[in-house]
């Protein structure tokens, strides 16, 4: 469970990295020529969110069942 949540942690840099990214967007696809940001944007933003809760409640979780278990076997 700590691996899965390190890595959904991972995804989600990455995921911050390319909501930045998306922010300095030139081209029209995060926004539109009124400089108002598009459905692309909104769903991006969603995606990356979402991903970095996830990672951080699994990681926690992860992190949590694993000191229940040294604890259980002290």
């Amino acid at each position: 469970m700590l691996r899965l949540g390190l890595c959904t942690l991972v995804v989600s840099c990455l995921w911050t990295t390319f909501v930045k990214n998306l922010w300095k967007d030139g081209s029209g696809l995060a926004f539109d020529d009124a400089g108002d940001p598009t459905a692309y944007f909104w769903v991006h933003l969603l995606l990356a969110v979402t991903s970095f809760v996830l990672g951080t409640v699994i990681g926690v979780l992860g992190l949590r069942g694993v000191r229940a278990a040294r604890r259980a076997g002290a």
